[in-house]
């Protein structure tokens, strides 16, 4: 695991920064911006930002924000603008809706378990569900400032709540059902593949990261924003470290591109 002082030199990042085709995605929450108990209250890193920016103007790259959020929610809390790439709900849809259809089973499921979580949030004040296109979320970030052990004796409750065979993703204070198998690691795999990329650099901070991280290759470079088990080569400790790497990659990048 290489720390934030070595990795703006280490050889995978210098190779991928130098590479003919360069993906970089990175997550939102946690790793562009910090938490908030109000969802649409946090702000991104303005460091990280120009950055991306920046990267998105170099030729042979591809930039884009990979978010469990749906994208009409992305969008409200992360300013930037085509080309850069912004994908919500784990891969499953971009800006322009859906890249997949729900079937009947599936919006049943979404009904139905919505119903279910909307039950129990309404026992419990300082939780709440979130509907996405294609998830149920169930929150307890408000009631974890006030009571965190509630809040994870709660959130254990809703963990249990039969997902009927869909797939069920813990994260930090919440639970999200899914209507699809859909993964990170499957877009970003996809996304790979459709650009011919090179190279992908990769940054986030929660359990679901870990399935992009899990599929990038020898040439890609993973990185673990904060602390907990990771299969990521890569960690930095927070958001303004995330800004740091994004702007040496960018600098790097900008050069290599430009040489004679």
């Amino acid at each position: 695991m290489n720390t934030p002082h070595s990795l703006a030199t280490h050889p995978a990042f210098v190779a991928a920064a130098e590479s003919p085709r360069l993906l970089v995605v990175s997550d939102f929450d946690g790793t562009l911006a910090g938490f908030d108990p109000a969802p649409y209250a946090v702000q991104a890193h303005p460091g990280s930002l120009q950055a991306l920016r920046e990267l998105s103007g170099l030729s042979n790259t591809t930039v884009g924000v990979l978010s469990g959020r749906h994208v009409a929610g992305l969008e409200k809390v992360c300013p930037l603008e085509p080309p850069i790439l912004l994908v919500g709900s784990h891969g499953a849809e971009d800006r322009d809706g859906a890249t997949i259809p729900l079937t009947a089973k599936q919006q049943n499921f979404l009904d139905d378990i919505g119903a279910e979580l909307e039950a129990l949030a309404t026992q419990h004040p300082g939780t709440y569900v979130e509907n996405k296109p294609f998830q149920r979320v169930f929150h307890v970030a408000p009631l974890a400032v006030e009571d965190p052990a509630a809040a994870q004796e709660i959130l254990a409750r809703a963990r249990q709540v039969d997902a009927r065979g869909f797939p069920v993703t813990p994260g930090k204070n919440l639970v999200e059902f899914s209507a699809l198998e859909i993964t990170k690691g499957t877009w970003l795999q996809r996304e790979k593949q459709r650009l011919q990329a090179d190279a992908v650099v990769f940054i986030g901070d929660d359990t679901t990261d870990e399935n992009a991280f899990a599929v990038l290759g020898p040439g890609d470079v993973s990185i673990k924003v904060g602390a907990g088990a990771t299969c990521a080569g890569h960690r930095v400790a927070d958001i303004d470290e995330v800004a740091n790497v994004l702007q040496d990659l960018a600098t790097r990048r900008g050069r290599y591109l430009t040489r004679d």
